[in-house]
């Protein structure tokens, strides 16, 4: 059964009633030797065999239809939340409320009773017939970045036979889930550096090669590898030949998210720059598919697992930016906070190739000089600066303590 019931304080109350109400007319009319009491006795035996039965068979054939589904949406987006309930009783339910609660991702635009609370509460007036199907079209506004999950439903109304109350609360986990991804705020300047590196670039000087891009070939040397002589081509100009491929450049991008603030002094503040921070990553994955450049995300929020921090794994196309959208979305706002310089020591060793390094927020005192070892590796490294006309894409500076709001 996917439903518990709860009866209100009076139903006990009224079935205990008419039991002593049919005990005593029975007695009655064996003393008195009374048809008309024994007929009244006999009413209310009928009544209480259908009050059980009532009892017994309410919410056990209605149904709640629970799809496995994700709801993606950006913030002002609309869209019409279903439900489909199917009552397989003979008993109809009428004259209810059915009830369920949100996250503040987002909001109904009717039916909520309380915004101000975390988790708000809907309420919609329902009537469930006999044997029939009952749809509910309940619209929603995306309002806020995160998840929101539907939880707490139960649906109320009265009793068919004493008009007291039931409720029906629904046991499993409901599956429907809403994402709702960040907002995404311009950076100033983001056409320049995706413009002057633009993903796997062709270079004269290179320590990688594009194996699938011969050029040619040249005499051999003896410092060249045994597995690159082409044997054909050496055959022949009865010459060893090497194979001579394309230099490549890769200049795939990292974003690293520090989402502490040594400046905020209350949470609000600190919410607020997490959501322009995570607004300003969203734009530049936004920006970097339309490039085709590949990019991996890193967010200095605590998780399980080996690797303790966020990591969105390098990839590129439409199906890494959703990707990179619901790792954005799911960061929670109250998400405890790796120390930026500890990620750092661990995110460099990663850096085996070029890469092209964006920090987004503030940089503490000793990041710099990571950095700067990182450019020493041939990566370049910018960071995304706040200024009275908005984000700002600029070098990073040696020494420099900047913040990004």
């Amino acid at each position: 059964m996917m439903w518990k019931k709860e009866y209100g304080s009076a139903h006990m109350k009224t079935f205990d009633y008419i039991l002593v109400a049919m005990i005593l007319f029975f007695i009655i009319g064996i003393l008195f030797q009374n048809q008309i009491v024994f007929s009244g006795a006999g009413i209310l035996a009928s009544f209480l065999i259908v009050y059980k039965l009532y009892d017994k068979s309410i919410g056990r054939r209605l149904e709640l239809e629970n799809p496995r589904r994700t709801i993606r949406l950006f913030p002002g987006e609309e869209m019409e939340l279903k439900f489909e309930l199917r009552n397989r009783s003979i008993f109809p339910m009428i004259n209810g409320a059915f009830s369920l609660q949100t996250g503040p991702a987002i909001k109904a635009f009717d039916h909520v009773e309380d915004a101000s609370k975390y988790w708000r509460p809907i309420t919609i007036p329902l009537s469930i017939l006999q044997r029939k199907k009952t749809f509910i079209e309940l619209p929603v506004i995306a309002e806020e970045r995160g998840i929101s999950r539907i939880s707490n439903i139960h649906f109320l109304f009265p009793h068919l036979l004493n008009f007291d109350s039931i409720t029906l609360k629904y046991k499993p986990f409901y599956h429907t889930e809403f994402i709702v991804f960040p907002s995404l705020l311009p950076v100033h300047g983001a056409e320049a550096v995706f413009h002057m590196i633009p993903g796997t670039g062709r270079s004269n000087f290179s320590p990688f090669e594009d194996i699938q891009s011969q050029l040619g070939t040249r005499d051999y040397s003896y410092t060249d590898p045994f597995h690159r002589i082409n044997w054909n081509a050496s055959l022949k100009s009865q010459q060893l030949q090497t194979n001579v491929y394309e230099k490549i450049v890769d200049r795939s991008f990292v974003f690293i998210v520090n989402l502490q603030s040594e400046n905020s002094v209350n949470m609000a503040t600190f919410n607020e720059n997490l959501e322009s921070l995570l607004s300003y990553t969203a734009y530049l994955a936004k920006y970097a598919t339309e490039k085709s450049v590949a990019y991996e995300i890193i967010i200095n929020a605590r998780k399980p697992g080996k690797v303790p921090y966020v990591h969105l794994r390098e990839g590129e196309g439409n199906k890494h930016y959703g990707l990179a959208l619901e790792t954005l979305a799911r960061n929670h706002k109250q998400s405890m906070i790796i120390p930026f310089n500890n990620m750092l020591h661990q995110v460099g060793k990663q850096f085996f190739k070029p890469k092209t390094i964006i920090v987004i927020g503030e940089v503490p005192p000793g990041a710099t000089k990571l950095m700067n070892a990182w450019k020493q590796a041939q990566n370049t490294v910018f960071h995304i600066a706040q200024t009275s006309d908005g984000a700002v894409i600029k070098p990073i500076i040696k020494d420099a303590y900047t913040d990004a709001k």
